[in-house]
């Protein structure tokens, strides 16, 4: 029978802890969302939270990585045809925050996904070339069309 001594309970305990926090984390996101819902709002909050990070280097709030920049652009390129997927007809239950009017205008939602994609791209592309001026504008135009998009198709926040 293996025993556990204090000294490893008092260095164990803190992981444990933490490892707890990371599961309940997973398991409370996104309200409860599941199935495709959960999917697609993982998916927006990965792009979401890479969208932060650059717009706090553009701000200076942390320092300009035009690499990490450009990197992050790309998998976001890369990750937007995904949305097309993710939302299927009648796929509105709670907590999706999705609006009925995305299937009433596929085309056009079809269309500011392409607009993403496309703006992603030129985004690590300006990022890799490294100017920080050009990435910068490039980043707002990028933004321009998720802010556009989510103001479309999204329910407003509650705050």
């Amino acid at each position: 029978m293996m025993t556990i001594n204090n000294r490893a309970i008092r260095y164990l305990m803190p992981a444990l802890l933490l490892s707890g926090l990371f599961l309940f984390g997973e398991v409370s996101a996104h309200g409860g969302a599941t199935g495709i819902v959960k999917e697609r709002m993982d998916l927006m909050k990965s792009m979401g939270d890479r969208m932060k990070k650059i717009a706090a280097m553009v701000k200076g709030k942390e320092t300009f990585d035009a690499a990490w920049i450009a990197v992050s652009a790309q998998e976001i390129k890369q990750a937007a045809p995904e949305i097309a997927h993710l939302f299927p007809e009648g796929s509105l239950h709670k907590p999706s925050e999705a609006l009925p009017r995305i299937w009433q205008e596929r085309g056009r939602f079809d269309e500011m996904t392409e607009q993403m994609i496309l703006e992603a791209g030129k985004l690590s592309d300006l990022a890799t070339a490294g100017d920080r001026r050009s990435i910068m504008l490039q980043f707002t135009r990028l933004g321009k069309t998720c802010s556009a998009c989510h103001t479309d198709f999204r329910e407003k926040d509650k705050d």
